[in-house]
Order: C-alpha cells, then sequence, then structure tokens
C-alpha cells in the first residue's frame, strides 16, 4: 500500500514524497537536522505550505507542483549530487489555508521543516525565522473586479474608490500596504480580513465594490484562468520585495540551503520552471537571476 502512495505521490530516485493531510490541532512540526542528514546520508524533512498561484499549487490531476515545488525538487537532486545523501523522505504535512497558522507552524517546527508560499523577506521575520535565499522577486499591483474604471493616479483614490471596500489578509505585507493606503489617501476605507490570499483573490473577481493589493503572482494566475480582474498601474508597487522560503529559527538547513539557491538561480532550469508555472512575462519581472 505504502508503495502504491510513493507511486501516486511522485517518486524521486531515492527521494520518497508522502502527502499527509494537516489536521487541526497539528502536532509540532519536526524534520531531521541536516547535520544528521549529512552525517547518515538519509533522513526526513517536512514541507507545508500556503496555497498560492504558481508557486505552490495542485494541478489539475490534483499533483501538487509550483516554483517552490520544483525548486525543493532540484534542492533534493543536489544532496544526492553533491552531498552523497542517498534517501530522503518528504512529507508533506498539508496545507494551511490560514496565512499567520501557516507562518505560526513552521515558527513552531524544528529541524528540516520548509514553509512554502509567497513569503516576503522582511527584517521583522528575520527575527523569527530562518530564509532561503530569494528565489523571486515580488511586484504588489492594486486590483480590482474588471468592470471598474482604471485608477488615474493614487491621489484619486478616495474620489474613484470612494464607495468600496478593501480585502486582505493579516500579517501580510499587503496588509501594510492597504493601510498605508488608508492612513494616505483614503481615511475612512472599510478593510475586511481574509484568512487567505486565494480567497481574497475570489472576493475581488466577485465583487465590483472592492479592491486589494495582492502578489503579481495572484494577478497572473486570475489572467491565465480568465478572472474578471483589472489591474490598475498607478498601484504597482516595485520595492525590491523578494520571496524566500522559511524555516524555524534553530534550523541549520540555511547553509546548506545558501550554497545550492544562489547558483541555481543562475541557470537554465530555474527560467524553466518560472516559465513553466508563471509564463516569460512574469519571468522577465521576476526573475532574481538580474
Amino acid at each position: 500500500m505504502l508503495s502504491n502512495l510513493l507511486r501516486k505521490t511522485g517518486l524521486i530516485t531515492g527521494i520518497f514524497l508522502i502527502i499527509i493531510p494537516l489536521a487541526r490541532g497539528q502536532s509540532q512540526l519536526i524534520g531531521d537536522s541536516w547535520a544528521k542528514v549529512n552525517r547518515t546520508k538519509s533522513g526526513k524533512i517536512i514541507l507545508t505550505y500556503i496555497d498560492t498561484p504558481g508557486l505552490v499549487y495542485r494541478d489539475r490531476n490534483g499533483k501538487l507542483t509550483g516554483v517552490c515545488v520544483d525548486i525543493v525538487q532540484q534542492f533534493v537532486n543536489y544532496l544526492k549530487s553533491t552531498r552523497g545523501v542517498k534517501r530522503l523522505n518528504i512529507l508533506v504535512k498539508g496545507r494551511s489555508d490560514h496565512f499567520p497558522i501557516f507562518l505560526a507552524n513552521v515558527k513552531n517546527g524544528r529541524g528540516g521543516v520548509f514553509g512554502l508560499g509567497n513569503i516576503t523577506i522582511t527584517e521583522q521575520r528575520r527575527q523569527e525565522f530562518n530564509f532561503t535565499p530569494a528565489f523571486i522577486y515580488n511586484v504588489s499591483v492594486l486590483l480590482t473586479h474588471k468592470r471598474v474604471a482604471t485608477l488615474g493616479n493614487l491621489q484619486s483614490l478616495r474620489r474613484s474608490f470612494g464607495s468600496m471596500k478593501a480585502y486582505t489578509i493579516r500579517s501580510s505585507t499587503n496588509a501594510k500596504r492597504i493601510l498605508n493606503l488608508k492612513r494616505r489617501y483614503f481615511p475612512g476605507l472599510r478593510i475586511i480580513y481574509l484568512p487567505s490570499s486565494i480567497e481574497v483573490l475570489r472576493k475581488v473577481s466577485s465583487d465590483p465594490r472592492s479592491f486589494t493589493s495582492l502578489d503579481f503572482n495572484y494577478y497572473a494566475s486570475a489572467i491565465r484562468r480568465g478572472l474578471p480582474i483589472k489591474r490598475h498601474p498607478v498601484g504597482d508597487q516595485k520595492g525590491g520585495e523578494e520571496f524566500g522560503m522559511i524555516m524555524p529559527k534553530s534550523s541549520d538547513w540555511s547553509g546548506i540551503w545558501n550554497q545550492f539557491l544562489r547558483r541555481f538561480v543562475k541557470t537554465t532550469t530555474y527560467k524553466k520552471i518560472l516559465v513553466k508555472h508563471l509564463g516569460s512575462g512574469a519571468y522577465r519581472l521576476l526573475n532574481v537571476s538580474k
């Protein structure tokens, strides 16, 4: 039965990928340290994730895929070819639909635990997590339903969007941006908090009296899926944000991730992964190899 599960979830030679649902009240996530894996040439790592279009998602066949997933697979191949790791069990402990809970699950983890998704690298978060090097840049975009007239400038936000509300998620850099827009241009703005960016996108695409700020990959995904979404270019924020994968602060995996990823983002394989999941336009805008 286990062999059947491995065949269904994806078997890489000597590296097993096992999908395990993350139950509510999940106990602490614990993976093996890099010191142990490097010494014994085998072990276990844990992946947990927040659904993120293009970065971590399930394809039409239900297979977990995306930029992050492909990079992790390249990482374990690197461990096999350069460090002699023979067997590495990768347990995917489900997903969280709630961004703050997802962050807490990783923060409270131990050893080889990796959080995948659109996690912006910030100094505040560096106090709580270890990050991989950046694997992609981010551009935050201002989005509404396609029926909303294009915003001419941010100074007219209150006049043009006066009857609208904003959707966002707590503990996110986009929430900070919405709060900044409220402070500077729209003091009476009503903000509604939702558990995930997927929910935010769903709300805005069905509610012409709302807007949001989301990461560019959500916009790219919405366009590819034909959702009725409009991007307002005056609201683009190209502030040099970078996404990284996160680990518990006590993790000893940072060094080996640094050795791998700083080289990997300069390869053609990296380019192919971004184009595959985000498109060639997004690659030109978001890749960190430039």
